[in-house]
């Protein structure tokens, strides 16, 4: 019930800041009939838990997040995009393969969207083909006892064959970088991991009976494992900063990272989701930048935390969004140098 309130909200204060700048008149009235347009597109979108949307005179973008946001409208030379970038950390492709004893779907996902594969190699349906002639009225009991013996060494010989060319078949799809989730009863996934020779590359199971169209269930399973991934290898990250930072191998704070990202020795900048700084620097000399206003003539840097993901990119490096509070002791950012 909010959501309109807020957005609504949102389209003024950007009326606002846009009505009071500098930028040339037909921008200003195209831009504004961008914002005036925003409320028929997004009638129809079931929201998720964050709304992102971009405006320029060349760009016009609605872009639903899976995570709460610290609301900002912001009018700049570049997009705010730190919330994609933190977003995309989240968005490796991975394959999740249900298993039961009729059926092996396979799905491809993304971050929390999955989508399964139908083809020509899945989903795999079990055939049962065990024939056999019914004992005679003169047939002992054993006869039958040993015929139930057979067909259930059969019938389990036959399971894992199944299961076997279910695993040879994911040599197709799964590459040596790419995550596997399996989803299954116990006796099923014990089977699997039995046979198969992708076991290294499971990234996580789901127990539970997946053989009915359960997408909705495996989808939010598979992306709470996503993010527990990611926050794993991020926080091999804050260990490694720690001890380059000992090492004089990496540095801290906006003055320190900017001096360094654009002498272009920055390997790795982290940077907390909602930091933001404004800052001051000389327009003949980009190379430092100040927190409070220099003498003589200076550029206001609206944000000099999202103008340093660009330069840090411009320069081949990469860029990570950690949560709040994780570089309190770095002052909120840090960058892990190549030399």
């Amino acid at each position: 019930m909010q959501n309109p309130e807020l957005i609504e909200r949102a389209i003024l204060k950007a009326k606002q800041l846009l009505n009071n700048s500098a930028w040339q008149k037909d921008k200003i009235i195209a831009i504004n009939a961008k914002l005036d347009s925003i409320h028929n597109k997004i009638d129809h979108i079931r929201f998720q838990e964050g709304l992102a949307i971009f405006i320029s005179p060349n760009v016009f973008k609605i872009i639903l997040l899976p995570f709460p946001l610290k609301e900002k409208v912001v009018l700049a030379r570049t997009f705010e995009v730190r919330n994609l970038i933190y977003f995309s950390q989240f968005l490796k492709s991975y394959y999740l393969i249900t298993i039961s004893k009729k059926r092996v779907r396979l799905f491809k996902g993304s971050g929390n969207d999955l989508q399964e594969i139908i083809n020509n190699d899945f989903p795999k349906q079990y055939a049962e083909e065990y024939e056999y002639a019914r004992p005679s009225i003169g047939s002992s009991s054993g006869v039958l006892k040993d015929f139930e013996r057979d067909k259930s060494i059969l019938q389990e010989t036959r399971q894992v064959a199944f299961l076997r060319q279910a695993d040879h078949t994911l040599n197709n799809y799964i590459k040596s970088d790419t995550p596997l989730f399996v989803a299954g009863v116990g006796e099923e996934l014990a089977n699997f991991e039995h046979v198969s020779h992708h076991v290294k590359k499971i990234a996580g199971k789901i127990p539970g009976n997946y053989d009915i169209d359960a997408i909705h269930p495996l989808a939010e399973s598979a992306w709470l494992q996503i993010k527990d991934i990611v926050k794993a290898s991020q926080a091999e990250l804050l260990l490694k900063l720690r001890e380059d930072f000992g090492k004089q191998l990496a540095v801290d704070g906006i003055r320190n990272v900017w001096k360094t990202a654009k002498e272009g020795r920055g390997l790795t900048l982290l940077l907390e989701k909602d930091y933001q700084v404004t800052a001051y620097c000389d327009p003949l000399n980009d190379a430092h930048v100040y927190l409070t206003p220099p003498a003589g003539k200076y550029v206001i840097i609206t944000d000099a935390a999202n103008d340093v993901i660009e330069v840090v990119k411009e320069k081949g490096g990469n860029v990570v969004i950690v949560e709040n509070g994780e570089l309190d002791n770095f002052e909120r950012v840090a960058m892990i140098l190549r030399y």
